[in-house]
């Protein structure tokens, strides 16, 4: 009775949101459209997007800006919850948002790499940011140099991470943002059990855990099919943290000699058991199968638990993913056909 109560408005709250996603038929129209500015008019038709490109003239806008846009509405969605969640549910959000955090960092860094001098705007998420992170998203966003970026960074948990690439000749943007990745990895792993009941720890578990595991495997797949890497440096790289995959299968896929080998070590993994059908999709296509199915399932069997609140993020987050891929899909004129094989929301046949 108590999770009912502590729930039952959040998650009235999340089906409300969950009308406003967009639906199968939404891709199909927006798969057919032949320009970017006939795509975001008609975005702008739909609730979930109308305030975003309300004040915007479709016609004018540029590829970053819009893109920009589009993640603003996933942050305006994960403020809405959290202003309407209660105060364990804020915590548990509060674990989630810093994968938005380092979403934000990855983007900053990106404009140092490329030495872009654009000035961001955060605004509309700019308070709520600076409520919850301790991080000077500002002068981030300013910064020259690595060392520089990096040294705005002391204090927080990326700074040791991040500074011990410095030993390294030529670090990449790739090896900044693993550092990241696995230092939030390892944070989270760490801090979950501060924050969460039995019950909540079983449901993050399969929503992160089984993140990792498919990562790692992802991962494994990557560095032997297309960087040829040492199975030292595939070992470097991998999240050290398990969930589903054992010591031994982590080991045969690593040291597997053949794409064949590796495509059969992994069917023999608990995800190539459980999702056998996954097996005709590519990796990362079955990697958001998987992920969307559980998630799923576990908002279903758990409709007043924090697992609708993560189910929904996520298939937001995955929403602007796959508008993103149509509107760059549709700028470079691909026909209608082609576009709808690069939707996710279509592969998985979703009706909703």
């Amino acid at each position: 009775m108590g999770n009912l109560l502590a729930y039952s408005g959040t998650s009235t709250k999340i089906r409300g949101m969950r009308r406003k996603l967009l639906t199968a038929k939404d891709f199909q129209h927006l798969a057919s459209l032949t320009s970017v500015s006939d795509a975001i008019g008609f975005l702008k038709t739909k609730s979930a997007y109308a305030g975003i490109f309300a004040n915007s003239n479709e016609n004018s806008l540029h590829r970053g800006e819009i893109e920009k846009m589009l993640t603003n509405a996933i942050y305006t969605d994960f403020q809405s919850i959290y202003r309407f969640a209660t105060i364990h549910q804020r915590k548990i959000l509060d674990l989630y948002f810093r994968r938005y955090e380092i979403g934000l960092l990855k983007t900053c860094m990106r404009m140092v790499f490329d030495h872009r001098d654009v000035e961001l705007n955060f605004d509309i998420f700019k308070d709520f940011f600076e409520k919850h992170s301790d991080i000077n998203l500002t002068a981030l966003s300013n910064c020259k140099t690595l060392d520089e970026f990096v040294s705005l960074l002391k204090g927080s948990i990326y700074y040791r991470p991040l500074s011990l690439l410095s030993g390294l000749s030529e670090p990449t943007l790739w090896d900044y943002e693993m550092a990241l990745d696995l230092c939030y990895f390892k944070w989270f792993w760490d801090s979950r059990k501060k924050v969460l009941t039995r019950d909540e720890e079983r449901i993050f578990m399969d929503d992160y855990g089984v993140k990792m595991d498919l990562l790692n495997i992802r991962w494994i797949y990557r560095s032997k099919h297309f960087y040829n890497m040492s199975n030292a440096d595939v070992y470097a790289h991998l999240i050290g943290i398990q969930y589903r995959l054992q010591t031994s299968q982590i080991k045969e896929m690593v040291e597997a000699a053949t794409t064949d080998e590796l495509t059969a070590a992994i069917r023999n993994t608990y995800y190539g058991r459980h999702f056998p059908e996954e097996a005709k999709l590519s990796l990362d296509d079955a990697y958001y199968q998987i992920r969307y199915r559980v998630q799923r399932k576990n908002a279903k069997e758990d409709p007043f638990s924090i697992a609708v609140i993560i189910s929904y993020l996520y298939e937001k987050e995955h929403e602007v993913d796959d508008l993103t891929t149509t509107l760059e899909c549709i700028r470079y004129g691909l026909p209608t056909s082609e576009t709808q094989k690069y939707i996710s929301n279509l592969k998985r046949g979703c009706n909703r």
